[in-house]
Parts: C-alpha cells; structure tokens; sequence
C-alpha cells in the first residue's frame, strides 16, 4: 500500500465513510446515491470537508455526501487515475462486487451443482428441480448448502441410492436395517440426521409426483412413521400397535389362526405392526360396522359390555398400526364409527379421519349435544386455537360451542350412550 492510499486508512472518518460508500455501491449496483453523515464526529466531518474543499458547516448541514461528487473530486487530487470503486478496494483491501454480481455467481454455482447432481442420478431430477424451486419445505436444505454443499452433494447421492433400494410392494424392512444395507451405518437415516430428513423430503415429494397433492412433510412422529410405512420402512414393530375385538385377518386368502381364535374365544388383541405387516385383508367379524374409541379406559368398559361387536381402540392419536388397521378395515368397505374427547386434539384426530377416509367414517356422539352431556371442569381457553384448522361444515355447531363454553368434553360421561349404540 502506497503512503498516499495509506492516508485515507490513517485520516479520521475516512475509513468509516468508505464502508459506508461500499454497501451503498453493493446495494446500488453502480457508483450514486448518498450516504448519511449523522453518526460523524466534528474532526471525522472536518477531514472529509477538508478532502472535498467544502467549510465542514456546509457539510454538516447537508447532513450527507453523494458518492459521484467524491468520486469527481478524486480528478482534482492525486487519486486522479483512480475510480471511486478502485479506491476503495484499495484502501479496505478486498475486491467489491455488487449484490447483483454476487448473486449471478451464486446463481451460476447452484445452477453448476444440480447440474453436477442429475448428472448422476438422472432418475432423481423432478427431486432435484423441486428443490431448485426454493419452496418452503426446501428451505432447511438450502440451510445445508451454505454450510457445506460438498457434503450435501453426497447425501443426495445416498439418499437416491437408497430411495431406490427400497423394500418391494408387500415388503418391509426395519430402519435401522434399510439403514445398515444401504450405507453401511444403521443410524444414517435417523430422524434427527439430514440424510434422514432427506430421505424423508425424497419421499414426500415423490407423493406430489403421484399427485397427492394433500401431501406434506411430516412433522408429528405419527406422520412421520406413516410416511415411511408407505415405502415399507418401519421405525418400531412393537411399540407401535392397535387394540380391537371382534376383526378378523388373513393373509393370500387365508383366515389367520390367531385372529381367528381371538373372534371365537372373544379375546381383546394388542396387534403391533410387526403382525399387521403379515396379513393382506382385514376386516369386522359381524356386519360392516366398525366401533373406534379413542380413549382406552372407555373402550374397554365398551368391550365387556359389548364383546362380540367389532371395537377398535387408537389410544389417542393414531400410530401407524393403527392407520394401518383401519385402511384395510376401509378396504373392506366397513364403515368407522369414531368416538372421541370432546377437546382440540379429540377434534383434530376425527377431523383427520374425516378428511383421510371421507364418507367411510361417521362421527359417534361428537355433537354438540353429546358436549353438553359431558363437559367437564377442564379449562380448555388456551387450546382452542387449534381449532382453527377445523373448516369442514360439520364441525360448526360443536366447536362453536367449545368456544363458548370453553371446557372439555369427556368419553367417560356418556359411556353408557356409547354402548347403547352399538346394542340398539
């Protein structure tokens, strides 16, 4: 650095002002515009004043400076050869691009990265461009390209790799297992690890390919656990499991054994999904409908009065097992009879049963009726803008009127209705 740039790092208020015109230069995209002098100190304004051979009062009261009338005043000194952007590269010492200029370079980089991509994994490329499109499920992936798109980059390749590895139609496979044969490592798609997610975002877009445009990524451990048991992936087989009475199962048009002898012997099942992944078909043991209760202190008092009817019990929000249930239950054209609490996530739980299975589920004593009927003590003031998410037309009267009273309903008052229902 020559002693005549080394001048302007050395003269108060020259630096200072110097960012300043740099930024307005980035954001400008060309050298104009005018930066504010209000934050400057007298002797920072008297050595820019100096410099432009203004009285510092002038400049003060002008309160600003224009970045072309330093730059004409360059001519008049010995920077005569420099261009204002010239000078400041030199005096801060790195090279100045615009915002515009950045951009179009990390425009070409992205561009030269999903190029690199569907280069090896042509198969992938609707993935890739839906990525590219930077929607809001997409921005936590771009989060992992500023950290480090190398790294990216080859998560992607494994994610496509194993995507198409996986289990065949009527297949399953254990996580960890799918994991450890596809990568080598059987925690490399853990939920809480990026390729993880990215296996996860793989298969949520390749549902809007299918046109399910319903689709989202999932957020809750039960959406997440049904997405992967779409593609045959199981998180837990055992844990994860439904109760119910009175269904019968059976695999290649076969009765199974033990369902069978649960029916005869009227024995209450705990099926996890371990059992439910062995059978293709199944459905009620009498008739075509099907009682399903949230709440498991009320189903089973439901099942000693009733144990020959067709029960179901989801322990509050439904797991895979449970989901699983009850679309082969749909299959076989029965008809699901829902019971739930009378409170925002009672709601929210029937409301999606509603909207998954459509006319196939009727809601069972979730009326405004059956409300007044069981209304408890409970404050429900700080959840009820989960209903917000409630639009369907059915809803209107009940929740309007959880609204009002704002407290929650419970199955265990009206039991006794429950099991008239299904005697009548």
């Amino acid at each position: 650095m020559n002693d005549a740039i080394r001048v302007f790092k050395e003269e108060v208020g020259f630096l200072k002002l110097f960012y300043l015109f740099k930024e307005k230069y980035r954001s400008l995209g060309r050298v104009g515009g005018s930066v504010s002098l209000q934050t400057f100190s007298e002797s920072e304004l008297d050595s820019i004043s100096g410099f432009l051979g203004q009285p510092s009062e002038k400049l003060r009261l002008k309160g600003a400076v224009s970045l072309l009338t330093f730059e004409k005043e360059l001519s008049n000194t010995g920077f005569s050869d420099y261009t204002l952007v010239q000078l400041l590269e030199a005096v801060l010492e790195e090279s100045i691009c615009t915002k515009k200029q950045e951009a179009d370079v990390e425009k070409a980089s992205e561009k030269s990265f999903f190029e690199a991509l569907e280069s090896k994994i042509p198969c992938d490329s609707v993935w890739l461009q839906h990525i590219q499109g930077k929607s809001p499920d997409t921005r936590w992936i771009w989060s992992l390209y500023r950290q480090n798109k190398e790294e990216l980059h080859e998560k992607i390749l494994i994610v496509s790799k194993a995507f198409a590895s996986l289990p065949k139609k009527n297949e399953s496979e254990r996580l960890p297992f799918f994991s450890q044969r596809t990568t080598g490592n059987p925690h490399y798609f853990d939920q809480h690890e990026p390729a993880g997610k990215l296996l996860l975002h793989r298969m949520y877009v390749e549902q809007l390919i299918k046109g399910k445009t319903e689709a989202n990524m999932p957020k809750s451990t039960e959406e997440l656990n049904d997405v992967l048991s779409d593609y045959g992936i199981i998180r837990d087989d055992l844990w994860n499991f439904v109760t119910c009475q009175g269904i019968i199962a059976s695999f290649q048009d076969e009765v199974h054994p033990v369902w069978k002898a649960a029916v005869q012997t009227k024995t209450v099942m705990n099926v996890p999904m371990k059992e439910l992944m062995k059978v293709d078909r199944i459905w009620s043991n009498i008739g075509m409908n099907v009682w399903v209760v949230e709440n498991s202190s009320v189903c089973s008092t439901i099942m000693d009065a009733v144990p020959n009817a067709a029960i179901v019990c989801t322990h509050g929000q439904l797991r895979t097992a449970s989901w699983r249930l009850l679309d082969f239950l749909v299959q076989s054209n029965c008809t699901l009879h829902y019971s739930g609490d009378l409170d925002p996530e009672g709601i929210l739980i029937a409301d999606k049963l509603m909207k998954r299975y459509k006319e196939k589920v009727v809601l069972w004593r979730m009326n405004k009726e059956a409300y007044e009927m069981s209304v408890s003590d409970e404050d429900i003031s700080g959840r009820l803008s989960k209903l917000d998410g409630v639009t369907s037309s059915e809803w209107g009267e009940l929740t309007s009127a959880m609204r009002e009273v704002k407290k929650a309903g419970y199955q265990e008052a009206i039991v006794s209705l429950l099991i008239q229902d299904i005697t009548e």
